[in-house]
């Protein structure tokens, strides 16, 4: 039979492994994945934005003579 104790540590450790699995699956069960989305979009303009920008004539390192 069980006492307090034993129970004790088990919820202890369940208690443990559950705030685990919830810390590492945050990128899958992330409540607010509509904002990811729009993040990664805002993201992926930001990068082309800077791409094109970089590539502007007045961007370049003026080249050693």
């Amino acid at each position: 039979m069980q006492n307090n104790l034993d129970m004790i540590v088990v919820l202890s450790l369940i208690e443990e492994r559950e705030a685990q699995v919830r810390r590492t699956n945050l990128l899958v069960s992330e409540p607010n994945a509509g904002r990811r989305r729009v993040r990664r979009w805002i993201g992926r303009w930001l990068v082309r934005f800077g791409t094109r920008l970089a590539g502007e004539p007045a961007m370049r390192p003026v080249r050693a003579r």
